[in-house]
């Protein structure tokens, strides 16, 4: 029973409502009650006379004797209904002394009012007491209900309401904002910046894209497919542009370096890379060496291009527009803002250089003495006087006999028998032959 409790505790201790908010409605419940009873207590009008106090009760009762004296046509009833309407009009009656004739009979007939309530510590005391207790206890309900079983099916359309009026309320919609964002500048550079290449002697590219970069939308990484629209939609390869570096810290990343990427379908080994870098970054020795391990560098500015090409692509990498950030850091040191044009185009590969790994060029001379070819040796000029032992060991001053090749094998020789094959040695009870192959 005891951890049946502590797991429903567990469970439902995040629906439970705050210690705060539980302060600001006992607090606020008491300053009504202040307000209530001190500052603007309530005015009754038109009540009932029982509700009276007993001495003006009296005087009720004492104005109904007199016009019941008066009276010059029969008005028992009304009297009669009127004198009900005190706590006890016989005892107020015969306490008043009052002598008219007939008129206790008739208040002795009259039936007894609401008895009006009385105040006492208890009635004054307990608004105090069980106002600030019945709110908590209420509170504490309502929350976990609204929590478990409301909040859950309204909450799809209070997010939206809430993004509509104040702006995302997480970091999922951050993002998500960011990149529509994105998609919606990409889309209007195209429309008003892109160049016409048409008119140009390098033709229509075969694709041609806007990628805009913006401090603080998101994580920036466009990549394009590179397809060939008059050969069925062929792929060829990939473009993009991504943030290579960043300088300083904090959140949003700065980039004081975009690095713009060809991949070519025929040479997958490599991906050709060239950097965008900021003033300060290509002025910066120590920044500058590592950047350039990434890429060739370019000075970032508006209209600057970066060309780059493989055996069957060439991408031209123009900067349409850029700003400079303000900040902290030092000046003309990261992008505010930057919007590159891609375009590709295809190119012959017949035409076009030989790869890297397949060119080579001849080695330096200045310096160095090429060697001279090395003569070829000449063959041995045999001499009779001198022939090789033809067993052992010679003495000084004898003649050895002239080494004498093996005899031949004679052509009618029966030739060697088969070599027995070894018994079958797969590990895996197979029918494979693992015999080695000699």
């Amino acid at each position: 029973m005891r951890d049946t409790i502590i797991g429903l505790m567990a469970v439902l201790r995040p629906t439970f409502p705050q210690t705060r908010t539980l302060v600001v409605l006992v607090v606020g419940f008491f300053i009504g009650l202040i307000w209530a009873y001190a500052i603007s207590p309530t005015v009754f009008y038109d009540a009932d006379p029982s509700q009276l106090d007993q001495t003006w009760q009296n005087v009720w009762v004492n104005l109904l004797a007199d016009r019941y004296a008066n009276r010059n046509a029969p008005i028992e009833d009304e009297v009669r209904n009127m004198l009900r309407a005190v706590d006890d009009p016989e005892g107020i009656a015969r306490l008043q002394g009052i002598g008219v004739e007939g008129f206790t009979q008739l208040a002795v007939e009259a039936m007894p009012g609401t008895p009006a309530p009385q105040p006492n510590i208890i009635s004054t005391v307990l608004p105090w007491i069980l106002g600030p207790i019945l709110i908590v206890v209420l509170t504490f309900i309502l929350t976990v209900i609204w929590n478990l079983l409301v909040f859950p099916l309204v909450e799809p359309y209070t997010r939206r309401f809430t993004r509509r009026t104040h702006g995302p309320a997480s970091v999922t919609e951050q993002r998500a904002q960011a990149e529509i964002q994105g998609i919606r500048d990409r889309r209007a550079a195209e429309a008003t910046q892109r160049a016409d290449y048409t008119v140009t002697s390098q033709g229509a590219p075969v694709i041609q894209k806007m990628s805009v970069y913006t401090l603080g939308f998101g994580q920036y990484d466009d990549s394009f497919a590179i397809e060939d629209a008059n050969n069925n939609d062929m792929f060829l390869g990939e473009c993009g542009a991504t943030v290579s570096e960043t300088i300083g810290v904090g959140d949003p990343p700065k980039a004081t370096g975009i690095e713009v990427w060809l991949f070519d379908k025929e040479d997958f080994v490599r991906t050709i890379t060239k950097l965008f870098v900021s003033e300060h970054a290509y002025n910066d020795p120590g920044l500058r060496a590592s950047l350039e391990l990434k890429g060739e560098l370019v000075l970032a500015q508006p209209g600057a291009v970066a060309i780059l090409e493989t055996n069957t692509l060439r991408l031209q990498a123009r900067i349409v527009e850029m700003e400079y950030g303000t900040g902290p850091l030092p000046p003309r040191s990261y992008f505010e803002k930057m919007t590159i044009e891609m375009a590709v185009w295809q190119i012959d590969a017949s035409s076009a250089p030989l790869p890297v790994a397949a060119t080579f060029s001849a080695p330096p001379t200045s310096g160095f003495a090429a060697p001279s070819p090395i003569a070829p040796v000449a063959a041995p000029i045999a001499s009779p006087s001198i022939a090789p032992p033809s067993s052992g060991f010679t003495l000084p001053g004898q003649s050895a006999a002239p080494l004498q090749p093996p005899p031949l094998r004679p052509a009618t020789s029966s030739p060697l028998p088969p070599r027995p094959r070894p018994p079958d040695d797969d590990p895996f009870g197979g029918t494979g032959d693992f015999t080695p192959v000699s």
